[in-house]
């Protein structure tokens, strides 16, 4: 209504001022209409040219590409989803990978839709749905396929329940693994030296997938989203070393690094983590030459040989 509003003014305003033919005042409004979207155009074009935006594409290829062969990948978040399925379906990009969304996961649909796009994955029952009489909990589901050691599970953007106190799922724990974490029974332990290595080898090519620079899209796109997924997890990792080495071993920019890698994780939780860091950096950075002498080198040299690899 409002395009007829505008077409019937203009033309009773422009045949005011100048008398037209009835040829001349029928096209009054188709001209008036091409020369709006023509300005517009002109107006919007540098904010509306995507033609070299590849975030979202370089985000999906990110979890996807690294993965080891016949992984199985639970995600949370329409970003990650989408970004996946869309390497996944329409450029059939490692269709080895068993893509699984927890929240479709809780509707009935779900399982005998998508089970015959994913072979060797076991369901409980009909739904994820621990307080339903046909549903199932993660926990029953992690127990049917998540113990082969040559098929690992992987989560991304975290769980979609808790199911137990204090976050989780009961009997099994979550190691950083690239853009993602590894599922892994409580029981088994993964070495210091071994996650180092497993870390690195699944985190995304830097050269091919390195985010732009802050500041090029709002902060509520789904591009800044991923830029910031992608600076979190390669800040992750190396806070994840930088703990990893013995509290009353760590030199004094060990101690700072921590920080600086908490700092730029870009996440509400982790001020208190950086304030902790940077207090500790204080306090160590005023021990005597003699203290900071005594401290055993042994004890960080692995960290710092991961630190710098």
């Amino acid at each position: 209504w409002l395009g007829v509003g505008a077409s019937v003014f203009a033309h009773w305003l422009i045949s005011s001022i100048v008398p037209l033919t009835s040829k001349g005042r029928a096209l009054v409004g188709p001209s008036l209409a091409v020369l709006a979207v023509l300005a517009r155009c002109y107006t919007a074009f540098e904010q509306c040219d995507q033609s070299d935006n590849w975030v979202l594409h370089d985000y999906g290829l990110g979890h996807l590409d690294p993965l080891p062969r016949n992984s199985i990948l639970v995600v949370k978040g329409d970003i990650i989803t989408n970004s996946i399925r869309y390497h996944q379906v329409c450029r059939g990009v490692r269709p080895d990978v068993r893509h699984l969304d927890q929240s479709m996961m809780t509707y009935e649909w779900y399982t005998p839709q998508q089970s015959k796009h994913l072979p060797g994955i076991k369901f409980p029952k009909g739904l994820y749905h621990p307080y339903k009489p046909n549903g199932y909990s993660m926990r029953e589901f992690l127990l049917e396929n998540a113990l082969n050691e040559d098929e690992p599970t992987f989560l991304c953007g975290g769980w979609y329940h808790d199911e137990q106190e204090g976050g989780g799922i009961p009997g099994f724990i979550l190691m950083p693994m690239g853009a993602c974490d590894i599922i892994l029974p409580q029981s088994e332990k993964i070495g210091f030296q071994r996650w180092a290595k497993l870390s690195k080898a699944v985190l995304p090519n830097a050269t091919s997938y390195w985010p732009p620079a802050p500041g090029i899209f709002a902060i509520d796109t789904w591009e800044q989203v991923a830029m910031t997924d992608f600076w979190a997890m390669w800040h992750r990792r190396a806070e994840d070393i930088l703990k990893a080495c013995p509290e009353g071993g760590q030199l004094d920019y060990i101690i700072k690094n921590a920080g600086v890698a908490w700092g730029r994780l870009q996440r509400p939780e982790s001020i208190d983590k950086m304030l902790y860091y940077f207090r500790k950096f204080v306090k160590s950075s005023a021990a005597s030459p003699e203290e900071k002498v005594s401290r055993p080198l042994a004890t960080v040299a692995p960290c710092l040989a991961n630190t710098m690899a």
